[in-house]
């Protein structure tokens, strides 16, 4: 067996990324969830810019900065699919 060195600014293993933070998570989840509506596409953009703030704030210690910018643009995706389901719907009714 081999000794592992710990870094001390991060207290992890050297060369381990930090976890990605709870928001990261919900921002992606959110994105990925586009059959439930705006609702989600909401969320994973607000969840999403909380989760790269907090990972660009402590990037020591707060991992998932490219997993909240997927949740960001996976719920700009859904508020777009959203938004144009609406408009085809108005269209269909006025004609």
């Amino acid at each position: 067996m081999h000794a592992v060195t710990i870094d001390p600014r991060t207290g992890l293993p050297r060369g381990e990324k930090p976890p990605a933070s709870t928001a990261a998570v919900v921002a992606l989840v959110c994105g990925i969830l586009l059959c439930l509506g705006p609702l989600t596409g909401i969320s994973a953009i607000a969840a999403g810019v909380i989760g790269r703030r907090a990972a660009a704030q402590h990037p020591e210690s707060i991992g998932g900065a490219n997993m909240a910018l997927a949740g960001i643009l996976l719920g700009v995706l859904n508020l777009l699919l959203s938004a144009l389901g609406v408009l085809i719907a108005v269209i269909e009714l006025v004609d």
